[in-house]
Order: structure tokens, then sequence, then C-alpha cells
């Protein structure tokens, strides 16, 4: 390992601690953005810089917002608004109400009064009813996964060189001898007849340490430890040597820090990994023969990829523990996450003195005087707060971040230290080196060899590569390191040896031949080969529009294979009631086998079928007893019973068809009613695989059902998307529009057909002379060609069209987070009215038509310029939509208003209307109010736009200008209108919001909102 080599490493390591999502900057801005949603009086307030003060006196103000003032002296605790959240303030108060006598919020965390002159305008009942509904836990989570998706490849390849280089290090500095040396390095490779195996204490298996053994040497692998290699003759030795570690100093608290919390802790008929431990320390009911206790071998190909993906899911499992609160147990996971990381901290000598180089949590705890036991460990905040000395000064760690702002900085300002000492330029292969590589190192090109692989030592680094040549880029040279077990390798610096991880190549023995590509496999990332699988059913799935003499030959991406009806080619799912009654007796009929369907992505497709497990995994199923406590952390992919929500998920991706016994399913926390999560490592048999992309490429978004089920799969994610879902859709019952506050639009091109009838229209500038009122009903399919034509719609994407609320919004629809998680069900009806091409669309619908328990919803989607109307006359309600697609200026409020007008006058009853007069919007509203009995307008006004600002007001017409000048310009509006009948009576409400958008990451806040009765 030379300098540069050193350097490499610890400024990849410090990228990866850097960047690790602090909790409570993360949960900071999640409140700020909440505010100005859910309390948008609230949204200029910094949540960093207001304090939620306690006290234990109080006297009556009326001058004050809460009615009290406090004196400064009783103060009994200040926190921060972010802090308080995240350390759950609401469990101190039984009653939130109780809570604006004895606190308060303030500007300001030093006073010798705090009274109406250093207050927000914020009750704090008020602040607690908030943060009981926000979601701190799913957002934090979706940082973390955001970090894994991003990192999970260098964190692998990190531990790699951390076990390697640990092992060169210990050798030559005589801590381990030759053949420990040797051995260590062969068991990645398995080679000398060595077995891997995943190290357990009484069957709960540590994330991220492995034995290996063989008939003549043990081997123990413990990452962060000062000796990372434990050797000894046979297992039972070993087991004796770590029952004397563990009475030695810390040890037996850093070897509890390798499992996750869940693991550590007791249940009420089973021993935790800490109790064992305890136990065997002090000869109790446990001894060292629970050390090793499963034997769980690592298959595997490359024991890093086992590791790695075993630390992932460890680390989405300790969220899943419930302490105090959901925040307690996110701190203690952030904990154990960055434990992970800190646990690859190099054993060799730094370089550079600057370089502060953490030892692993345990030990700079110790080093910072924290008691690590009762950071951990301690059941209040008050009790975690104190292990940290002079922590009541130290606003960084306070709250769920604790040590991390500490550990994240420091790591950050190595990372800055470093990137001056390490050369940045990447210097692989290439060609304008290549020969004078070759040529220093004595290598003849023809002498490298398709069957054999040809290995150097660099001289600069002393590091072993291979030297080869890609097949898919014309026998082009490269130098690699990887693992022949696995087949992946990665090109390196010639100079310091270090795997570069963007630049992976595969490795594929075939023929008595090795094939070396970048693509990937034999094949170079070509498409996954189902046909070689010899599935019972494999096909690809025709469109409409490949279906001679359909009616629906204008449809390239959908067919009828699911829809109203699934095909008799597939194999029918087992009916739900049926499910249900197995399962609730699943001591009776836990062999039965059911068959449920799934839309996923090709990569998972391929990985289900080709391991016949219902996630695509490739690990062994180890079974949960009743009674013996979590021997695994399980990860859990759903399937479902309902062709119509297969259908939804699998269009544009790929179809699942399983059989799976009833005793590994189960409905709890499942996204979708009819759903059911499957362990992803249990077996099924998988009887159809449907390719149902339609020629297009596979969209980047998953599928949106496996989104959810992605979202539900991580253990910390508490919330029940079923519950919530079913909360909204009760309200929606009710006729509370407020379900849609704040949350976005709702807007998908699906076409599904719904009960209610309606007339629909158009009139667009392009047929100027031709009008389209439709009378009938859409065909059962929810299609209606016209309003499919691309004349006035765009690239064949419906203008107008009709779905069902158990997906709500397209994968790909801007500001529509969360009713892309949430669903309102198949109970509920859903008319999209968007614009023409140029010119408008609408709607008539009666009144009459709305049924109890089946709500009807009309959107308009996005709003970007567009108008929208909502009229009522008698018993009908009117939706109009008119504007462009392609932007005109000055057109939506001159000729767009002319072509809504037409509309509403084909509504109601003039087959060929003719509209005179100077259009603008103010004849918009003269119109509205001689033609209707009460209308709303949501609108873009702009001094650049003629002829859109409205300068009239008319008693029976409300306006909403959703853009104004003074908005942010990147941002839209929405108006969505439900029609609900309550009690015999049918409630008609709209509401009607404008949101800036924050298109880097897709976040929106609402600036203004306007409802309406009707």
């Amino acid at each position: 390992m030379n300098v540069q080599w050193q350097q490499k490493y610890l400024l990849e390591y410090n990228e990866l601690v850097s960047n690790f999502p602090s909790p409570e900057r993360v949960v900071s801005d999640y409140i700020r953005r909440c505010f100005k949603t859910d309390l948008p009086w609230f949204s200029q307030v910094d949540p960093d810089n207001t304090y939620f003060i306690r006290f234990s006196q109080s006297r009556s103000n009326s001058r004050s917002y809460t009615g009290w003032d406090h004196l400064g002296k009783y103060k009994t605790g200040v926190l921060t608004l972010t802090q308080a959240a995240l350390i759950n303030i609401g469990y101190h108060f039984d009653v939130f109400d109780d809570a604006n006598a004895s606190a308060g919020i303030y500007k300001t965390s030093s006073a010798d009064m705090f009274n109406e002159k250093n207050e927000e305008k914020m009750l704090p009942s008020e602040y607690l009813y908030f943060l009981k509904g926000c979601d701190f836990s799913g957002i934090y989570g979706r940082f973390l996964s955001d970090y894994w998706s991003k990192y999970y490849d260098k964190f692998k390849l990190l531990l790699k060189n951390y076990y390697i280089s640990s092992a060169l290090y210990l050798y030559k500095n005589g801590e381990i001898d030759e053949y420990e040396y040797n051995f260590s390095i062969s068991a990645l490779n398995r080679r000398d007849n060595i077995s891997l195996f995943f190290f357990d204490i009484y069957g709960y298996y540590s994330s991220d340490m492995f034995v290996a053994k063989n008939n003549e040497r043990v081997m123990l692998f413990i990452p962060g430890a000062k000796k990372p290699f434990l050797f000894e003759k046979n297992i039972a030795d070993l087991r004796i040597s770590l029952k004397n570690l563990i009475k030695e100093n810390d040890n037996k608290q850093l070897l509890s820090q390798h499992f996750s919390l869940y693991s550590r802790q007791d249940g009420i008929t089973y021993a935790g990994v800490n109790s064992v431990l305890n136990a065997i320390e002090n000869d109790g009911v446990f001894n060292e023969s629970y050390f090793l206790y499963s034997n769980k071998r690592i298959n595997n190909k490359d024991v890093f990829d086992a590791v790695a993906f075993s630390v992932k899911k460890r680390s989405f499992s300790d969220g899943d523990i419930v302490i105090k609160s959901n925040s307690e147990a996110q701190r203690d996971y952030a904990l154990t996450i960055l434990q992970t990381i800190l646990s690859m901290t190099p054993i060799f000598d730094v370089a550079i003195p600057e370089v502060s180089v953490t030892l692993g949590l345990g030990i700079i705890a110790s080093s910072m005087g924290i008691s690590f036991d009762q950071l951990i460990n301690g059941d209040t905040y008050e009790e975690r707060r104190s292990a940290i000395p002079g922590l009541a000064t130290n606003a960084a760690l306070l709250g769920l971040s604790f040590a991390i702002p500490f550990l994240i900085s420091k790591a950050g300002t190595n990372q800055k230290i470093l990137s001056r000492y390490t050369k940045h330029e990447i210097r692989t292969l290439n060609e304008t080196n290549i020969d004078m590589f070759l040529e220093e190192y004595g290598i003849n090109k023809n002498s490298i060899s398709e069957t054999k692989v040809l290995e150097v030592e660099l001289k600069g680094s002393g590091q072993h590569v291979n030297i080869v040549k890609l097949s898919d880029e014309d026998s082009k040279i490269v130098a690699v390191k990887g693992n022949s077990l696995s087949g992946i390798y990665y090109e390196v610096d010639i100079e310091t040896g270090y795997e570069i991880s963007s630049r992976r190549i595969y490795r594929t023995e075939y023929n008595d031949k090795i094939f070396w590509t970048r693509g990937g496999g034999l094949k170079g990332g070509q498409s996954f080969d189902f046909e070689s699988l010899k599935l019972p059913i494999f096909f690809k799935d025709e469109p409409y529009s490949a279906v001679p003499g359909s009616s629906l030959s204008f449809i390239n991406d959908d067919s009828s294979l699911l829809y109203p009806n699934s095909t008799p080619k597939l194999p029918q799912p087992t009916p739900e009631m049926e499910i249900v009654n197995y399962v609730k007796r699943a001591g009776d009929f836990g062999e039965r086998l059911v068959t449920l369907m799934r839309g996923t992505t090709e990569e998972e497709a391929w990985n289900i079928a080709r391991y016949h497990t219902a996630g695509g995994s490739t690990e062994e199923l180890h079974e949960i007893l009743l009674g013996q406590g979590p021997q695994s952390s399980l990860g859990f992919t759903e399937y479902t019973s309902n062709i119509n929500s297969a259908d939804a998920a699998s269009r544009r991706h790929f179809l699942v068809v399983i059989k799976v016994q009833v005793k590994y399913i189960n409905n709890n926390n499942v996204s979708h009613v009819n759903h059911w999560a499957i362990p992803d490592e249990a077996p099924v048999e998988v009887l159809a695989v449907v390719d149902r992309r339609f020629n297009f490429p596979e969209p980047s978004t998953p599928p949106n059902i496996s989104i959810i089920h992605k979202l539900l799969s991580l253990r910390y994610f508490k919330e029940n998307i079923e519950s919530t879902s079913r909360l909204n859709l009760q309200k929606l019952n009710r006729g509370n529009i407020d379900i849609f506050k704040g949350r976005g639009s709702i807007s998908s091109t699906r076409q599904r057909a719904i009960y209610p009838y309606f007339e629909s229209a158009n009139a667009d500038e392009q047929q100027p002379v031709f009008f389209y009122i439709k009378k009938n009903r859409f065909d059962d399919f929810g299609y209606d060609q016209y309003f499919y034509n691309s004349t006035v719609g765009l690239n064949g994407i419906p203008t107008l069209n009709t779905y069902t609320g158990e997906i709500l919004s397209d994968a790909s629809s801007l500001g529509s987070t969360y009713w892309k998680k949430y669903n309102l069900t198949n109970e509920t009806s859903i008319i999209r009215v968007s614009n023409s091409a140029r010119g408008a669309n609408g709607i008539k619908i009666a009144l009459e038509e709305v049924q109890e328990g089946k709500p009807v919803i009309i959107t308009s989607g996005n709003l970007s310029g567009c108008t929208t109307i909502v009229a009522r006359k008698g018993g009908y309600l009117y939706k109009v939509h008119t504007g462009t697609t392609i932007p005109l200026a000055g057109f939506t409020s001159t000729t767009g208003v002319k072509k809504a007008v037409e509309v509403f006058e084909l509504l109601t009853n003039n087959p060929m209307p003719r509209v005179e007069g100077v259009m603008n919007n103010d004849f918009l509203v003269n119109y509205l109010a001689e033609s209707f009995d009460e209308s709303l307008i949501t609108y873009s006004s702009s001094e650049q736009k003629i002829g859109s600002k409205i300068t009239i007001s008319r008693d029976n017409v409300s306006t909403f200008p959703y853009f104004l000048d003074n908005i942010p310009e990147k941002g839209f509006g929405t108006s969505v209108t439900i029609l609900v009948r309550v009690d015999g009576n049918v409630i008609v409400k709209s509401l009607s919001e404008s949101y800036s958008l924050n298109v880097e990451n897709s976040n929106i806040s609402v600036l203004h909102v306007f409802s309406k009765d009707f």
C-alpha cells in the first residue's frame, strides 16, 4: 500500500461519512416544507432558531397569544422546534392542550420575561398536533434510501479494500503470520477448501462479521476492531477466545454493535443478543456454544456482496424498533448506520497528520467522554443527553443527531484536506499509455490469453492486478481487480492499484474461454433472455394497435391482457376471499398453494423467475418460529389477487404470476386491499412472465405498486398506507375536500370505465367549423378515440379520460408526490379534463348520477397558463378546461375564452355555437354570470398576457388567479372538484391552489388556496 493508495482510501472513506444525511438537517428542512403546506401563516419561521420552552410556573396574560406569560427563571427545558420534533416532545404531554399553559413558542431562548413581546403566534398545542401528523420516519428513510442507492457499490468496494489492506498491514507488522495472511486472501475466492459462514449468536446474524474455515484453521473477520482478524485452530477454540474477549474492557458492547438493535433487545419469550452475551460472560444459562449457533453458509459468490446486502438490510430493519417513539428509533438507526461506515476506518498508519481518523463509534465515544451505553440505552431524552459532557451548550449535538453532526462535519473537513493531497486524475490504461505500460512490464499483447488470467504486480504500489482484453470493445486492454467467483471486476488506477467503482467489468467463462465485457455477461448488456429459463408461460404482450380490426387500434401502450378480464392464456389468481380464509386458518392451510400476480421491472422479473423466490433474492429463507424471536430481518415483496391492480402496475413493465404457500403470506402494512406481502426469500413457483413493454423502452421509474412496496419494505416506515388511504376515503365520502389541500395535483392518463354518465364536448381552433359533442358513454374500457386524436391531443395522450382511484397519479407527474403513494380505492371515479391542443374540453354531469359511498372527482391536472371553469346550473355541474399544448402568447385569455364558451354552449344543447365580442377574461366573467347559477374561474393573470387580468366582479362568479406576476415562475396551479352524496343530498365543492415547484427534487410548496361550495 503506497501513500497515494492510502490517501485515496481515506478520501473515499470520508466521502461516505461526510455525505451521510444528518437527521437534524433532514427533519428541519421537512418542517419548513410542512409549514408552507399545512401552516402557511407560519411559513417564514426558522425551526432552528425558534424555541419550544417549558416552564414550571405561569401566570395569566390576556395580551399574549397563549393567554399566559412566564418568568425566565422558571424555565425547565429549552429546545428548538426541530429538536422538539426529534425527541417527540408530545410524549411529555398527556393532553396537548395543557401545553398552552406550561409551555410557549418564542423567538429567543433567553429572556427575563417570555410574553407577547417575544412570542411567535403559534400555540404549543397547535405545534404538537402538527408534529403528530408529520412523517419524519418516512422522509428520513427516503434520504437514507437515496444515500444507499448512491453509495452502495462504493461501500462494498471500500469494505473489500478495508479487508485486504487490513490483512496486509497486520502481516507486514508481524501481527498475523504468513499462513494466516494467505488464508485471509484465499478465503475471498474459497480456495484451499475454505467455506464462509455468517457469524451469529443464538441464531441472530451479524450484519458485517463472517467466518472462514477449513480443516486446518478458522478465521473470524470483525470490521472496526483494532485487529480485524481472529484466528484459531477450530470452532471450539474460537468460541472460547470470544468468551474471554467479551470479558475485557468494552469488547462486549463493541461486539453487540455488529447486530441490529432489534436483535439486541429481549422479546417477551426470548432472549436477545445482549442478554445472551451477558449470560455467556457470567456462565449463565447460555454458554460459548451459542457463538456460531446456526452455521449459515454464505452462498454469494462475492462475500462482500453478501455483507453489503446484509448491512443495507439491517440498516432498514433498525428503524422498526419501538423504544419510546418513532423518533428515538430513527436516532438509534442513524447511529447504527454510521457505526457500519465507521467500522471501515483504516488500521494503517495515517500519512497526513492534519487528518483525524475516527476509529469507530465506540472508540470515538470514549475519546469524547461519551457514555456509549447510556447514549444507546438511556430510557429518556435527558438520560441520553447527559451521556455527552457539555451537551447543554453544544446545540450541534442535541436531539436525535447526538454525535452524528460532529462525525459528518469532521469527515467533511478530512475530505477537503485529503482532496489537496490526492491526485484526481484517473490513470487507467488507454491508447496513449498502453504501449509504454506493456513495455515496462515486458508484456506482449499476444500473450494476453483468452483462457488464462495474466497477473502483474504494480511497481508503484505493490498491488496485484489482472491485464485483460475486453471482448465487446475490440480487444481493448485494461487492468482490473475483482472476484472470479462473482465475475465482477473494476478497472484500476495503474499507479495506485485502486479500483474505480464507475468502471465495472464483467468476467464470464464459456467453453473454456474467459470473456471480459463492459456491458455485463456474454450478451454485453442486452435484455435478459427469459426464453432460456424455460418458463411454463412467457410471451410478449401486444397492444391494441397490433390487433387487426380492434376498435382501439389508436392505442399502442395498453392491451386487453388483464382488463376487463384476464386472458385465458394466463393462470387466474386465487379469489381474495379464499386467500383470506386460508390465512385465517394458516395452521390448517399453511401448505396450501395460492396464485398471485405482480407488476414489476424487467430485472426483478428475471431474478424472481431465475431464483424462484418472491423478491428475486438469492438468500436462503430462515424461518421465524413463533415465540423464538427474530432470527433474521426480512424484506417483503407485494403481490395481488386483483387483476386490475396487476394490470395497472405491469403496464409498460413486466407481469409475473406465481404460486406460493399460504404460510409465507400476510397482509400487514400492505399498500392496497387485495395485496399480500411475501418475504423476498420465500420459495415460489413461477407460472408465467409477460413482457408488457409494447416495444417501448421500460420507463426508468419502477411500476407504481413497486414504488409503494419498496417504501413499505423499509421496516422503519411505520405508517400504514392502506389505513391512511381508507381514512382519506372516509373523509371524502363526508364531503371533506380538505384531503386535497397542499397535496399537489391528481393526474393520470390511465383509461378505465367509471359508473356515472356524463356528456363531453370539444372545441378546437385547429378545427374551426367542427365541434365534437359526445352524448353516449365512453366505451367499456374508458376510452374515446376523439380525445386520443393527435389533432386535439398530444402524441396520442388523451386530453379527457376517466379512471378509478386505486392509482391516482402517474409516476411521471410532477407535483403529485402524495397521490403517488396514497389511493382512494376503486370506489372513487375520476374524470380528468385537460385542455385541447388549441382549445377546450368540457363535461356536464347530472348530480343525480352520484351514488352514496362512491365519490366522483373532476380534476384538471397541473395548470401552467391554462384556465379551468366550474359552473353549476340547476341539477347539473359543468367543468371546462381551455388552453394549448404548446405555449402561444395570449391564446388562453382570448381565443381560449371563445373555445371555452363554445364548449359550454355545446353542453347546454346549442349544436352550433356562435360566440362574438372582444374575447378576454372579463368577457368570460360576464358570460358565466348570465348563464349559470354560480361559477369559479381558476386562471393565470399577468400584465404580459393579453386580456388575462379580470377587472370586473359579479356576485355569482368567484375567481382565483393561481399565477400572478409576483409569484415564482416555476410553479403550477390545480383545480379539483368533488361530488359526494351524503344522507341523500349531493355535496359539490371545488378547490383551487397555486404551488411553487422545485424541479430538482420535485418538492412542492402551496402558495395560495381557495375553496368554494356549490
